[in-house]
C-alpha cells in the first residue's frame, strides 16, 4: 500500500502529537515531571482521542477530517500552554505576597522557580500543526494530471515523423523511377549495346570500337 505526501505528513503529526501527549511538560519539585496525560486533567484524554483518531484518518486517506481533528488539537495544545504559564505566574506572585515577611519565604520562592516547561510541547505543537498543515496541503494530483496530458502531445510527433517517411520514400521512389526511364537510351534497331562498356555497336560488329572487346555474336 502506497501512501501521499500527505498521508505520510498526517502519520508524521499523529505519531508525534501521541508522543508528546506523555513526554513531559513541565517540571515540579517534588512531584518531579508532569506530562498531559498524568496530569490527570480532561486535556490529556481529550488530545489522546484525537491523535488516535488522526492517524485512523491519515491511514484511510481521509485527509479533510483532519481538519476537525488537527485544528481541535492544535486548539487545546494552545490552550492548556496559556492556562499553565498564566497558573505558574499567578502561583509565583501569591507565594511572593503570603510568605513576604516569612523567614522561609526565600526558600520557598526558590522552589517555585524551579518549575520550568519542558520539552514535551514541542511534540504537541509541532504535532498539531503536521496535522493542520496535512489538512490544508493541495494534492500533488493536479501536477500529474497536468504531465498525463502532455503525453498524448508527444505521442503524435513519431506518427508525424512515419508518415513524413512514407511520402519522402513515395516521392523518391517515383523521381528515381523516372530518372531510372530517362536514363535509359533509345537503342535503333541496326545497333546494340556493347556488354562491356554499354556504348552503341552495329550488329554485324564482333570487337567493339570503344573499348576493344570481343563481342560475340
Amino acid at each position: 500500500m502506497e501512501f501521499t505526501k500527505q498521508q505520510l505528513i498526517g502519520l508524521s503529526g499523529g505519531v508525534v502529537l501521541l508522543l508528546g501527549i506523555f513526554l513531559p511538560v513541565m517540571s515540579v519539585p517534588i512531584m518531579g515531571s508532569v506530562s498531559v496525560f498524568s496530569s490527570g486533567r480532561v486535556d490529556g484524554y481529550v488530545l489522546l482521542g484525537l491523535a488516535i483518531v488522526s492517524l485512523i484518518l491519515a491511514f484511510i486517506n481521509n485527509l479533510k477530517a483532519l481538519r476537525i481533528t488537527g485544528g481541535a488539537a492544535l486548539l487545546m495544545v494552545v490552550f492548556s500552554f496559556i492556562y499553565i504559564l498564566f497558573k505558574l505566574n499567578s502561583l509565583k506572585s501569591d507565594v511572593a505576597d503570603k510568605l513576604k515577611d516569612n523567614p522561609f519565604g526565600g526558600m520557598a520562592e526558590a522552589m517555585m522557580n524551579t518549575v520550568q516547561i519542558q520539552y514535551g510541547w514541542v511534540f504537541l505543537f509541532v504535532g498539531s500543526l503536521l496535522l493542520v498543515y496535512a489538512a490544508l496541503a493541495k494534492p500533488e494530483a493536479t501536477a500529474l494530471t497536468g504531465q498525463t496530458d502532455q503525453n498524448p502531445q508527444r505521442a503524435t510527433h513519431p506518427k508525424a515523423t512515419t508518415n513524413t517517411k512514407l511520402v519522402s520514400d513515395d516521392m523518391f521512389s517515383h523521381n528515381a523511377g523516372v530518372r531510372v526511364e530517362q536514363a535509359q537510351p533509345s537503342v535503333n534497331s541496326e545497333y546494340k549495346l556493347c556488354p562491356f562498356c554499354a556504348e552503341q555497336i552495329r550488329l554485324a560488329a564482333i570487337k567493339c570500337r570503344h573499348c576493344g572487346s570481343m563481342v560475340e555474336e
